[in-house]
């Protein structure tokens, strides 16, 4: 079986993580959430080249939403 807590602060974490210890059968497993690295995009694209293009084949909300829905069955 598996438990996941999530704490605020290192010293509470410590706490608990010492109060689980106590328990033989228990396992502590810490594990921080990774960083995901924020990359700035290129400035240099130009977005407009994409104005349009659904021009010759319009699309509704209604058309997106059933095409995905689709896509993801």
């Amino acid at each position: 079986m598996r438990m996941v807590i999530e704490i605020e602060s290192k010293s509470e974490l410590e706490k608990l993580s010492a109060l689980f210890k106590t328990f033989n059968t228990v396992k502590v497993i810490s594990a921080d959430e990774p960083k995901i690295p924020i990359v700035r995009g290129n400035k240099k694209l130009d977005p407009t080249a994409l104005f349009n293009i659904w021009e010759k084949n319009p699309r509704s909300l209604e058309d997106i939403r059933e095409y995905a829905w689709k896509r993801n069955q």
